[in-house]
């Protein structure tokens, strides 16, 4: 039995701002995908991560909410290209890997999946995204978001993106950023 879809747009209303059609359905269609294969059965019980016990749902819609606030600000004051329906689609889409990187455990906690020990963070998202020939630049950006990641994200919506999911995670868990001496002759 198939459970029903997920009313992506009510979870992320910046969705709809999403002037590219294409896009706007891609993202939708992305995370319905993740969905379908995610075992959670309450999208609010998805955590941050296993080790951060607190719900990915306010977590993604704070980081969509502050990275449009960021690029409305770059744009206002440096008059700083963003493409705005790149910024949403990869704000929204950042963690919804989790969906199938974790499991809820017999504890109710979050724990790895395989798919979660056998790829990095946001792979399964940049892959599905490929697979429906969405941009590259949102794939690329959905692989790169993290601190975890290989790379860091090439564009400046993959930056904003980058330092928002960092910033979130300090206001609901901890700094985990630490101030290094540099020393240069």
């Amino acid at each position: 039995m198939t459970r029903p879809p997920i009313d992506v747009v009510a979870l992320y209303p910046q969705v709809s701002q999403i002037k590219d059609q294409a896009l706007r359905d891609g993202v939708v269609a992305v995370f319905q995908d993740l969905w379908a294969l995610s075992t959670w059965q309450d999208i609010a019980a998805l955590p941050v991560s296993w080790e951060i016990p607190y719900s990915n749902l306010p977590h993604t819609q704070c980081i969509v909410t502050m990275a449009l606030a960021i690029a409305d600000a770059l744009v206002a004051h440096h008059g700083t290209k963003i493409d705005r329906d790149l910024l949403i689609a990869a704000s929204v889409l950042q963690d919804a890997s989790k969906l199938v990187e974790y499991e809820p455990g017999p504890d109710g906690k979050g724990r790895h999946t395989d798919i979660g020990r056998q790829y990095p963070h946001g792979f399964w998202c940049a892959m599905l995204a490929a697979q429906r020939g969405l941009p590259h630049a949102l794939s690329h950006i959905t692989m790169t978001h993290s601190s975890s990641a290989a790379k860091f994200p090439d564009s400046i919506e993959g930056k904003i993106l980058y330092y928002v999911d960092q910033l979130d995670v300090i206001a609901v868990h901890k700094d985990r950023f630490k101030k290094h001496l540099m020393i240069s002759k």
